[in-house]
């Protein structure tokens, strides 16, 4: 199916009911359901794809595409280059006050030299974790929140190249290389890439329930890792 589909008519199946012989859809949301909880997502050049793309993609799909409202933001709100490949054209800056406060904002890794050598991404960082009602970061996007200021004292996880690093940089925080996701407090860190993709389904089962991980998580067709302390198959 997903072939003759592509990626955009596999989506439409799956929201029009299409496909629910080969996995049950979540009900729809009443008029009464709450709006949705809006996601921030941290790009810049270099930022690596599948840290981003992997939990955007888990949560777009969640509550048929309802459930979150996901917004890609940049320094200066121009396009930027992932991956050395793909450009990304996101929906606004870093200063415009009318993306402030999501209820989760995403810090991915990559290149994260590049982000923290960037006055402007540093400078609204602190601001706006405080500001979110949760963060998650992926791979390296732990060393940008640890040079924020926003670690310490937490119990925390990065990518397997960046542990010394992250010790380094928050000696006052807990790294745990053995845990792929580690969610402490407000704040849930990830290991390497595809750990993004299991945090991110980590949340939806905190927020909608493990029936809706387990839907997100079948139409994916990913080998979901359900525990932090498990590795990949």
């Amino acid at each position: 199916m997903a072939g003759p589909l592509g990626s955009r008519g596999l989506v439409a199946a799956w929201n029009s009911g299409q496909i629910s012989s080969i996995m049950p859809r979540p009900e729809p949301h009443s008029d009464s359901s709450p709006d949705p909880r809006t996601v921030h997502l941290l790009l810049w050049d270099g930022v690596e794809l599948l840290d981003f793309a992997g939990p955007a993609q888990v949560l777009q799909v969640a509550g048929a595409g309802r459930a979150f409202a996901l917004s890609t933001l940049s320094p200066d709100g121009g396009p930027v280059i992932s991956q050395g490949f793909l450009r990304v054209v996101p929906h606004g800056s870093l200063d415009d006050p009318s993306w402030a406060a999501p209820d989760l904002l995403v810090i991915p890794g990559g290149e994260t030299g590049v982000a923290a050598a960037d006055a402007r991404v540093m400078g609204w960082l602190p601001g706006a974790v405080a500001g979110a009602g949760h963060v998650l970061s992926v791979c390296t996007g732990a060393l940008l929140l640890a040079r924020a200021g926003v670690l310490a004292g937490r119990q925390v996880t990065t990518w397997a190249g960046a542990v010394q690093e992250l010790q380094e940089l928050e000696p006052r925080a807990t790294v745990r290389p053995d845990l792929r996701w580690v969610t402490d407090g407000r704040i849930t860190t990830a290991a390497g890439v595809t750990s993004g993709i299991d945090a991110a389904l980590h949340l939806v089962e905190t927020w909608l329930g493990e029936g809706e991980a387990e839907r997100v998580t079948a139409y994916m067709e990913h080998h979901r890792v359900r525990r932090p302390d498990e590795g990949p198959e």
